[in-house]
């Protein structure tokens, strides 16, 4: 494998740790509505919108410049000089140590969210309230959410892998 090729890999990686936790926007973007009840204050609730918006979308950037601007980070960030040999012996192809990687990632997310999404669960049942009306519902669905994309990615590693690795 060249070394290239690794640093591609490591990049692509952290890109998909930043978009599964770019997710956490969603509950504070929600919990935003919460401060709302009986008065409504236009100017701090279009201001807390619009800070939250401003992250997810800078979140967002960071992560396509992370899964499809690899290339260029890696030339930028000049990645590639200064070792002493060109290629690094694993012999495994390009494809399955990314869709590796990805597989990693998911089960972290997931393994980090299911006992999360097991607590907020019992805290749900404990208060004997309707969904509607429960303070914590953004974090159950953030969590239920979380587990759910860490299990997708699990399971459709193959998948994700032909999403971010368009190369020419």
């Amino acid at each position: 494998m060249e070394i290239k090729t690794f640093w591609r890999i490591i990049i692509k990686g952290i890109g998909l740790w930043l978009l599964i936790n770019s997710i956490y926007v969603v509950p504070q973007f929600a919990s935003s509505f919460s401060f709302i009840h009986d008065q409504l204050d236009w100017g701090n609730l279009i201001a807390v919108w619009l800070i939250t918006f401003g992250t997810l979308i800078f979140y967002l950037l960071i992560v396509g410049v992370f899964l499809f601007k690899t290339e260029w980070i890696v030339n930028v960030l000049r990645l590639d000089k200064n070792f002493t040999e060109n290629r690094i012996d694993i012999n495994f192809p390009y494809n399955n140590v990314l869709s590796i990687a990805v597989i990693v990632i998911g089960a972290l997310a997931f393994v980090e969210a299911i006992p999360k999404l097991c607590s907020t669960i019992y805290e749900f049942l404990k208060q004997k309230e309707l969904f509607r009306d429960y303070s914590g519902a953004s974090w159950l669905i953030f969590y239920f959410l979380k587990a759910l994309v860490g299990y997708l990615m699990m399971t459709n590693s193959k998948t994700v892998v032909k999403l971010i690795d368009k190369r020419k």
